[in-house]
């Protein structure tokens, strides 16, 4: 019995000692991370030309426990490459590898004002009393936005207040322009993007075509909101009437304007909706 016991006492000192390092590891202080890390887009083309800058937030949450105080965040840059793999023709082995940096990314300065920046800094923080954040980037309207999509990747960066989180929420791209750009729920032309599903592939001609006859902006804010009220079959079935009506209007035809296509290139194909 004796024996027993002696096996039960060292059970529980071993399942106390567990419990104890868990709880330890728990409390290891505040860590940040980003909520998620799929790559973000953003457009000045709405916006009145006098503006010149704007906002873009970044969602993050902590962890840890609140804090009653402000808590500043720190982020910076990092350069995105485009990979290159060599295989062996015969057994298809990886056998070399070269890096490339992926064209049109961002100048802090020229594009989003530096992390540096006081006045950046004195908003990039987790506010009192709270376990998430919306970090800002303030984007600067440079006119060559006009022509390219321009690309910054961000990686938070440990500070005074916070440790870092899970490796693969640490990093996310925002990709931004002066010129129509992809929006959250159309991101992809697949089945897993709700707007593909409503609208069919994306193009800059359709997203013109469906602005032009809406006569409203085209991106996640209304998508979300024709949402909420089932209303995405609807704007299908009047986009669809409209783009007939107007691909066999004799003048549009004349013009040149009809068929409405994908790009401004006369050779792209042109557009269409689900029915």
């Amino acid at each position: 019995m004796k024996k027993y016991s002696f096996i039960i006492v060292i059970l529980l000192a071993l399942t106390a000692g567990c419990k104890k390092a868990a709880y330890e590891l728990y409390n290891n202080g505040a860590r940040i991370q980003m909520t998620d890390t799929i790559a973000q887009t953003f457009t000045f083309i709405y916006e009145p030309v006098a503006v010149t800058r704007d906002t873009v937030y970044i969602s993050m949450n902590t962890i840890g426990g609140i804090a009653d105080r402000n808590r500043s965040v720190t982020v910076e840059q990092v350069m995105e490459y485009d990979t290159t793999w060599v295989r062996d023709p015969v057994t298809k082995q990886v056998i070399d590898s070269s890096w490339k940096p992926k064209p049109y990314q961002a100048v802090a300065g020229k594009y989003y004002v530096p992390f540096t920046d006081p006045g950046a800094q004195a908003i990039m923080v987790v506010r009192a009393d709270s376990a998430i954040g919306q970090f800002p980037i303030i984007l600067i309207r440079d006119t060559s936005l006009k022509t390219n999509s321009y690309r910054l990747r961000i990686r938070i960066t440990a500070n005074d207040e916070f440790s870092l989180g899970e490796k693969k929420y640490l990093e996310k791209t925002l990709i931004f322009s002066d010129k129509l750009e992809r929006f959250d729920s159309w991101k992809v032309d697949n089945g897993t993007a709700a707007a593909y599903v409503s609208f069919g592939k994306y193009s800059t001609g359709k997203h013109q075509f469906m602005i032009d006859v809406l006569q409203t902006r085209i991106d996640e804010v209304w998508y979300k909101a024709i949402s909420v009220i089932g209303a995405q079959g609807n704007y299908t079935n009047l986009l669809r009437d409209a783009l007939a009506a107007f691909n066999t209007d004799p003048a549009n035809i004349a013009s040149g304007k009809a068929p409405v296509r994908e790009t401004s290139n006369p050779t792209s194909l042109p557009i269409s909706f689900p029915n």
